[in-house]
């Protein structure tokens, strides 16, 4: 005697008994048709009512609202809104997620379907359900980034499980059909299964389109309530047999199965082959992680680190994993069917072991190898990837709709896999068939395929292939193949091969392969991706290849016998097609080297192309590939002696000469890298690679700790500091930091730096190689960023622009018409390296002596540009525009060259007039004149541009030091910190000019007492023997501290005298004379007035200093103050100062 089934068995017989009921009242009013339909009497028509239990309807349609629906459905005449009820009811059935609340809206929707006819609530409802369970549009989800449509199909997802749910309560008890009821309405009514027919018709499309098994959710919530019912109650104990409920109900008596069991192992089929896909799914997933986990390991052998993106994309596998493998395993549990064991994989043992014994290479260094020496056929990785790693449709396609298909071989006899028992012949024992063509082969219902092919359809029909598909996947198919030729990367390829593949027949192939055979000869592009689709396509249907290399090889007869037709288009079309069929292996062996034989055979017109054509697109693949590199070596053999023989024109020999040395480059040793040592790699790696914004002080820090006395490692850093080309451009201020920092601890060290960056500008234009441009440019905006941190001074800076537009110049003046070998006319870049200097550093000069020098610089500039071909280059002319915009917005760059030259010459006016020269050029001695011949040598003819402080007739660095307060000025102004004085310029020129005319007189008369022992006509007699060139500038030596002015005469002077120090020199003697000048001498004067103005400025820049900081310390003791009185504020207390005193 069973015992009594427990309450939720109890619970789960009397729904069964309540579906029985339901589904037999539905199906007798599916009989009973419209006529049968009554309308209740006195039944409110109003609007209010009707349109608020609409509303209701969309609240929800569960348990709760169950009974007032029903008991106020008869007192409403709802006819006239049946289509706004049925458009209502999927939201309000969307809201359904309990056990409950699907039987209460199976039992609310039966009772709308005996009020109104099939026609007006039943059919509508089922379109509705079957349009709202739709697989989503493949072709909008690709268009989507790759977040939005994971959103978009989660979103789908959650609104679906509970849709079908509905749907299959509704399907189960004959309330949902599908539109065939309505065309053939009395076999339908005889029908007692057409809503399982429907929903599994809604089933199969939701699980045929799903490639990443997004909808294992929708159909493991359909088997969890409808699991019994759907598949059996065998197939669904074997799922649930740890259920006491289930144990309870299968020995409890019930009501017979709701479905027949033909339509359940239909059911059980439908979800065992698109588990069978998941679980292939998983254990891909599982091997492509464990080779990922292997790969990541050796990298981090190989570099001691794993990458973030490396890192990142095991995470995204790793997670995609583990969520396949739950819902695999629930699935699994329900349909009763083993998930496969994953098995652990001994990659990870092996990657252990990879690359530990330094003899051996890593797989990635010797296929880099081999790419590098040619021993490979293919040029790259990626191009090997794209010939090799072609999608395996048997592992994202059912393998029903291939028609039972394994890989067969392929058509050169390599073994993909092993052949089904269709695919071993053809009828006639020729070419292995694919067994989709095999009426064998074809599955008794449709599964997950489209529709299901005629049984006469044995073989290929002369028919037109529209009319052997069916208008959908006519449809579908003719979408396909008119968006083929947007299709031009591996991804959209592989996915046209998958999406085919779901529309696979007979028909289909014949339309495909028509369609590959007739590429227009202007899209040669389109080749490559064609040829991979046919080898995808291929390996499960092999007369898709047979078809297209038979067109190929038709056209290619035809186009033999029309050798003196010009089809060249056309031609290289053909070769290049079978060229890349060749390299998947799709084109017979026999058949490419056929080609080669016809067109070596008849040696001349557009043979001669198409033998080239093909040594160009397969020529490397077939000699270094051991199948065919014998047949191969003899061809190339072939065509050497005969294009010797024969006397072919120079574009011919031409062709065949670079097709042959792609084909068969000559051999030669892989370039060799230099070797060096860890710290040299260490020190590279730290300029080149990690230094950064974030990562400064970190690089300067191990720089410091380098073994700076090492002459190995102080040659290492120059060599990487003097290379700025080497690190990004963005970055080469970073390096000039680091410079400037080094400076403190080794000055030499940045001194070596600003010496070879100077040096390699200048050996930039005496050799002016173009393709060393990128790296005077990255230079020259080196040059800047030492300025700009204070490692050079403004004066090299002003010397390399002027350097920029004289240097090669005959006279060193740049003028129209004249052509130098080092800075051609037509040769735009020195404007170029002007442009970028100036970008760099010209904003520093914009105040004082700096911004003046800047203006003729400028001035000269625009002489220098109008000296080169008019107009400019494009790019140039807004380089140069953007330049003095940024500098100098009212520049305005004159057009003509006479305006330019006039513009010059008022610019050396204006120098000269500002700094005269001495009456007999007194100033210069021989001593002088040497340095001066040796330093400017590559300025003569030109004027020297200086600071208003400088004396302009000085050229050696000696006697620059001797204006002392004006090279502090130059100094400040660099800074940053220049103090501008009204009208103090002129003055300081007045001065100057005075104290030269003073000088060069009391030289000349030899009017100082103390000139020599033998009193002053001696010393005047000993002047005039010595002539008026033989004197020598005073000069003070930097650093020495300017005596006061009470104190500048010396305390063995006479009081009214003052002691000025005069070098000169007589063959290789210099002598130092004293002269004592009276106070009252312009020359003595003028000294201490600039002394006093001297001390003045000090002393007013100390008091502005002062004030400044004065200023801040009462700023902050009011800042300090008011925060005291907000924070005593705030707890209650008034803060009041009191004065002192």
């Amino acid at each position: 005697m069973s015992a009594a089934p427990s309450a939720p068995a109890a619970a789960r017989l009397e729904r069964e008994r309540r579906r029985h009921a339901l589904r037999a009242a539905n199906a007798a009013l599916w009989s009973a048709g419209a006529g049968a339909r009554e309308a209740p009497a006195a039944a409110d028509a109003g609007l209010k009512k009707n349109t608020a239990y609409i509303k209701r309807l969309r609240a929800g349609v569960g348990a709760e609202a169950r009974d007032a629906l029903l008991r106020d459905m008869p007192g409403l005449r709802l006819e006239k809104y049946v289509e706004e009820l049925v458009g209502a009811l999927p939201e309000g059935l969307a809201r359904c997620a309990k056990e409950k609340d699907v039987a209460a809206a199976g039992e609310i929707l039966s009772a709308f379907h005996a009020r109104f006819a099939p026609a007006d609530f039943a059919l509508p409802l089922s379109a509705l359900f079957a349009a709202q369970l739709a697989p989503p549009n493949r072709t909008a989800l690709a268009a989507l980034p790759a977040e939005a449509r994971e959103r978009d199909e989660a979103a789908r997802v959650v609104r679906q499980k509970t849709l079908l749910r509905v749907a299959a309560e509704g399907a189960v008890i004959e309330l949902l059909r599908g539109e065939v009821s309505r065309k053939e309405a009395k076999e339908a009514a005889e029908d007692k299964e057409a809503g399982a027919e429907w929903l599994y018709g809604i089933l199969r499309e939701l699980l045929a389109s799903d490639r990443e098994h997004a909808n294992v959710p929708l159909l493991i919530a359909l088997l969890k309530g409808l699991g019994p019912t759907l598949l059996g109650t065998a197939s669904a104990a074997k799922g649930m047999a740890d259920s006491a409920a289930e144990t309870s109900i299968a020995a409890a008596p019930g009501p017979p199965a709701l479905l027949s069991s033909e339509m359940q192992a239909r059911f059980q089929k439908l979800c065992e082959t698109y588990f069978s896909t998941l679980a292939k799914r998983i254990v891909k997933d599982y091997t492509r992680l464990q080779d990922q986990d292997k790969r990541n390991h050796e990298a981090y052998i190989r570099s001691g680190e794993i990458f973030e993106d490396r890192q990142q994309s095991y995470e995204r596998m790793t997670k995609t994993f583990e969520r396949m493998h739950e819902l695999g395993k629930s699935l699994s549990d329900l349909i009763g069917v083993a998930l496969p064991t994953l098995s652990e994989s001994k990659a990870r043992g092996i990657g252990l072991n990879v690359n530990l014994d330094s003899r051996s290479a890593l797989p990635d260094a010797r296929g880099d190898e081999e790419f590098a020496s040619g021993k490979s056929p293919w040029e790259d990785e990626d191009t090997r990837r794209f010939y090799e790693d072609v999608v395996d449709l048997g592992e994202m396609v059912p393998s029903s709709l291939l028609g039972g298909a394994v890989p067969v071989q392929d058509a050169w006899g390599n073994e993909e896999g092993e052949k089904g028992p269709e695919g071993e012949k053809g009828s006639n024992g020729s070419k292995p068939t694919s067994p989709a063509l095999s009426a064998k082969a074809l599955p008794t219902s449709p599964e997950l395929g489209t529709d299901e092919e005629p049984k006469e359809a044995t073989a290929l029909s002369a028919a037109p292939a529209d009319e052997a598909l069916s208008s959908g996947p006519a449809a579908q198919l003719g979408a396909l193949l008119a968006r083929l030729p947007e299709m031009t990367n591996r991804t959209m390829i592989d996915s046209a091969a998958v999406e085919f593949a779901f529309l696979n027949s007979k028909a289909a192939r014949k339309r495909l392969v028509k369609h590959l055979g007739a590429v227009s000869r202007n899209r040669s592009d389109l080749l490559p991706y064609y040829a991979r689709l046919t080898a995808a396509i291929n390996r499960y249907c092999p007369d898709v290849g047979a078809g297209v290399v038979a067109i190929l090889e038709e056209e290619f007869r035809y186009l033999q016998r029309k050798r003196n037709v010009d089809l060249a288009e056309t031609r290289g079309k053909n070769m290049r097609f079978i060229a890349e069929l060749t390299k998947f292996r799709v084109m017979p062996m026999y058949a490419i080297f056929h080609c080669f034989k016809v067109c070596l055979d008849d040696f001349a017109g557009p043979n001669v192309e198409n033998l080239a054509t093909l040594l160009e697109a397969c020529g490397r693949f077939l000699l270094r590939t051991s199948e065919t590199s014998e047949r191969m070596r003899s061809m190339l053999e072939m065509l050497r002696r005969k294009r010797a023989a024969q006397n072919l024109d120079h574009r011919q020999v031409m062709l065949l000469d670079n097709a042959y040395y792609q084909c068969n480059p000559p051999e030669r040793d892989a370039v060799a890298s230099k070797v060096r040592t860890p710290l040299e790699l260490y020190i590279r790696h730290l300029i080149y690679d990690v230094l950064s914004k974030r990562t400064l002080e970190r690089v300067l820090k191990q720089l410091r700790k380098l073994d700076w006395h090492d002459a190995d490692v102080v040659q290492w850093l120059r060599e990487a500091f003097t290379r700025p080309w080497r690190i990004k451009f963005s970055n080469v201020h970073l390096l000039a930091i680091l410079t400037h920092d080094l400076q403190t601890y080794h000055p030499d060290f940045s001194v070596a730096v600003v010496d070879a960056t100077c040096e390699q500008v200048r050996a930039g234009m005496e050799a002016n190689i173009f393709k060393l441009n990128q790296r005077r440019v990255a230079t020259i905006a080196y040059l800047g960023e030492l300025y700009n941190y204070r490692l050079v001074s403004s004066s090299v800076i002003f010397d390399q622009l002027w350097s920029l537009t004289t240097f090669g110049h005959a006279g060193g003046c740049p003028l129209p018409g004249q052509v130098s070998r080092l800075d051609a006319p037509d040769d735009y870049f020195r404007l170029r390296l002007i442009c970028t200097l100036l970008d760099t550093c010209g904003q520093c000069f914009d105040r004082g002596a700096l911004r003046r020098r800047l203006d003729d610089f400028l001035v000269w500039l625009n002489l220098y540009v109008l000296s080169k071909e008019q107009p400019l280059p494009m790019d140039s002319d807004f380089m140069l525009l953007d330049t003095l915009e940024a500098l100098r917005p009212s520049f305005v760059l004159v057009r003509s060259v006479e305006q330019a030259a006039r513009a010059v010459d008022d610019m050396v006016a204006a120098q000269r007039a500002a700094h005269p020269e001495p009456e007999a050029d007194v100033l210069h001695d021989e001593m002088d004149d040497d340095e001066s011949d040796a330093t400017h040598s590559a300025d003569d003819g030109l004027p020297r541009v200086g600071d208003d402080e400088e004396g302009d007739g000085s050229s050696s660095e000696d006697e620059d030091d001797a204006d002392e307060p004006a090279a502090e000025l130059e100094q400040e102004a660099d800074m940053g910190r220049h103090i501008a004085h009204d009208g103090g310029d002129e003055a300081e020129a007045e001065a100057e000019d005075d104290f030269a005319r003073e000088l060069a007189k009391m030289l000349a008369e030899s009017a100082g007492p103390a000139a020599g022992s033998g009193g002053p006509a001696a010393a005047t007699a000993r002047a005039q023997q010595k002539g008026l060139f033989d004197a020598g500038l005073p000069f003070i030596r930097r650093g020495q501290q300017q005596p006061p002015p009470q104190e500048a005469a010396a305390p063995d002077a006479p009081p009214s005298h003052m002691r000025f120090s005069l070098l000169s020199r007589k063959g290789n003697k210099q002598q130092t004379h004293d002269v004592q000048v009276p106070l009252d001498a312009a020359i003595a004067i003028n000294t201490l007035s600039k002394q006093q103005r001297e001390a003045a400025e000090r002393q007013q820049l100390k008091k502005l200093v002062l004030s400044y900081e004065g200023r801040e310390e009462v700023r902050e003791d009011a800042a300090k103050r008011k925060s005291l009185e907000q924070s005593l504020k705030a707890r209650g207390i008034k803060l009041t100062y009191a004065d002192k005193g």
